[in-house]
């Protein structure tokens, strides 16, 4: 009986042996098949990635370079405020570059999506709407400072024009964010647009999110009657 379990151990072991050796021999036999494609594509990849690392270096940081040093001027024009450098800021002068040539001149560099938010900014103070928010929503790092702030803004605009979903479609972005002082205000003024379109259920998770993460903000604000009061309406 010892003998027959043995045996058949070593029938199974052997199987799985030349199962083994029969997938080393089909891999290489594919390889050998296919040897010059293998060899292409992984020649191919590397001239790719070499191609970008040098576009990097030798295109994109130089334009990124340049952009970041001709920013000083406008950015300088922005701060001022008034009509005339805001125009100044927006289209530069005969010395100084202004954001919407940087914008649309160094686009594949990060200064260039900068520009596009305080080219926003630029026509947001001179009362153009419609400019502004054609240059904030190509604003795209999300990982900037004013990212939340500008989807602030973006639904801030679209609340103007009577667009009350897209309104809450930007300001659900901007409360997103995990910043203790914005946060807060976003998730409110969220819970008021929810409130205006009568979907009170959205309104009291706006409310409670600042209840159960911000409650700090959620006593000075005073948004316990507003929770109140949505949750009477939803009843």
């Amino acid at each position: 009986m010892k003998k027959v379990k043995k045996d058949t151990k070593k029938e199974q072991g052997q199987a799985t042996q030349k199962k083994q050796e029969g997938f080393v021999v089909q891999v290489f036999n594919f390889f050998n098949k296919h040897n010059n494609t293998i060899y292409g594509v992984a020649i191919g990849l590397l001239v790719l990635v070499g191609a970008l690392l040098a576009f990097n270096r030798y295109y994109i940081s130089p334009q990124s370079d340049k952009a970041s040093q001709l920013m000083t001027a406008p950015i300088g024009f922005y701060m001022q405020g008034d009509t005339l450098s805001l125009n100044k800021a927006l289209d530069g002068d005969d010395e100084h570059e202004g954001f919407l040539t940087i914008a649309s001149s160094f686009k594949l560099t990060k200064t260039a999506n900068v520009a596009n938010y305080f080219a926003g900014m630029c026509y947001l103070k001179l009362g153009e709407k419609e400019d502004a928010l054609k240059y904030l929503l190509k604003f795209k790092q999300k990982d900037d400072i004013y990212w939340y702030p500008t989807q602030a803004l973006i639904s801030d605009i679209y609340d103007d024009e009577g667009d009350i979903k897209k309104a809450i479609k930007y300001c659900k972005k901007a409360a997103g964010s995990k910043n203790p002082y914005y946060a807060p205000a976003y998730l409110f003024k969220l819970g008021q647009l929810y409130e205006r379109e009568g979907d009170f259920k959205n309104a009291i998770a706006a409310y409670e999110t600042i209840q159960n993460k911000f409650y700090a903000e959620y006593q000075k604000m005073g948004v316990d009657k507003f929770l109140e009061k949505a949750r009477l309406n939803k009843n």
